[in-house]
This record gives structure tokens, sequence and C-alpha cells, in this order.
């Protein structure tokens, strides 16, 4: 009789010790399928990434980080509506992730155009106290103020980014978009100068210093200088096409 008492004690002791053993098992291959999804994903293997994806998944439904980054995979394949569910089980899962927040505000602004509703999402991150960098989220969510046509909003969240992280090229770009837009022209020639020392040529910021000088002085050498390079580095952009047809604004 004793010893069948010790037996059920060390069977209901043993038990529960192999199935926690079994759900850390479960859930540390759930992290490392994970981390290499997201490997093959910056390495635009998507078909490699979502299976990896999926065994992340079938060793933890409810692991967030994997809905995740499904959710990223889909919306580099174009499929929207599917990574649209994956950001929002995702999240249902893990609501104040900051990394999470920021990738589905990105999608928003980005995929879907839902430029008011991705500010939602990118505030969520910004207000984490565990998020490692709040400057990416606060340029997106200026950006796409911006795109919105929101300029307070934009200006405010830019200048957030500016002062956490000085001299971002496209935090500056954006900030002189801003002052173009609104008509301070001076202020957006001077942005640009900034942008231009610490950032590599774009068309956008070409396409910028074209129509500012061109509101200055049309037709003189710093307007044809930026034309000239905007048609040299990007014959093929939108912004070179525009110059061509004569749309300034």
């Amino acid at each position: 009789m004793k010893k069948a008492v010790i037996a059920a004690l060390l069977f209901a002791w043993i038990i529960p010790a192999v199935q926690a053993d079994e759900q850390v098992n479960r859930d540390e291959v759930a992290r490392l399928r994970t981390e290499l999804a997201a490997a093959y994903y910056a390495r635009g293997q998507y078909g490699v990434a979502l299976e990896e994806v999926k065994s992340a998944l079938r060793a933890k439904a409810d692991y967030a980080l994997a809905h995740n980054v499904e959710g990223l995979v889909y919306s580099d394949l174009r499929e929207f509506d599917t990574a649209d569910k994956s950001f929002q089980r995702a999240l249902s899962l893990a609501s104040g992730n900051p990394d999470i927040n920021h990738n589905y505000g990105w999608f928003l602004c980005n995929k879907r155009e839902k430029y008011a509703d991705s500010l939602r999402y990118f505030g969520n991150a910004i207000r984490s106290p565990l998020y490692a960098n709040p400057q990416k989220s606060m340029q997106m969510a200026g950006l796409c103020a911006l795109k919105a046509g929101d300029l307070k909003y934009a200006e405010d969240f830019l200048r957030q980014s500016d002062r956490a992280q000085p001299d971002n090229a496209q935090t500056l770009l954006g900030l002189a978009q801003v002052a173009y837009r609104s008509g301070d022209i001076d202020a957006a020639r001077t942005l640009l100068a900034r942008q231009a020392r610490v950032g590599t040529p774009v068309a956008e910021a070409l396409w910028l210093n074209v129509r500012i000088e061109h509101k200055l002085n049309p037709g003189g050498e710093a307007e044809n200088g930026f034309a000239k390079e905007l048609k040299t580095r990007f014959p093929d952009s939108e912004e070179a096409r525009s110059l061509a047809a004569g749309r300034y604004d």
C-alpha cells in the first residue's frame, strides 16, 4: 500500500514535469523557426519563409511573432487580405507588442493606403516602454500623415523622429516636403541641403530640389543642374516623367 502511494505521488510529479519540458521545447521550436522565417524573408526567399512559419505554428499555434512574420511575407507577395488576417491574429495574441504594431501600421499605410488608421498602430508602438526604436515609428507616422495631407501631424511626428535620431535622410526629406507644401521654401531648401549631406541622392529629393529652384529662379542654373541629375540618375522614375511633362505641382 505504501509503495502504491509513493508511486502515485511520483507519477503525479513526473507527468507535469514532462509536460512542462514539452511546452518549453515547443516554445523554443516556435521561436527558432520564426527567427529562421524572418531571416529568409529578409533575403526575399518567401516560400522558404512561409514553410518556416508553418513549422513554428505547428509547434505553437498561438505564437504571435510567427503570425507577424507571416503577415510581412504575404504583404510582399501582395496577398493583402491574407496578410491583414495574419497581422490581426498577431495583435490579438500580443496587442502591446511594439514591433507588431509598427509592422501593421506600415502595412496599412503603404499597402492599404489607410493612412489615418495606420497612425493608431504607430502610436501604440511609440508609447510602448519596451520599444527599442520608437524613432522608426515616429518617422513612419510622419510620412503617412504627410501622404494623408495632414501637415501638422506630419511635422510633429517627423520632428520627434529628428530629435530622437538626428540627420536621418528620410526624416529630413519628409520635413522638407512638409515645409515646401506649407509654403516655407527657404526652410525646405535648408532641409534638403542637410539631407544631401547625410544621404545618397534619391529621385524624390532631386525632384523637390527642381521644384524649389523652379519657384525661386525658373530656368536658372540650379534648377537645370538638379533636373539634369534627376534625368541621368533616375530616367525611368515617376519624378523624371513629371519633369518631362512640366508637372511641377
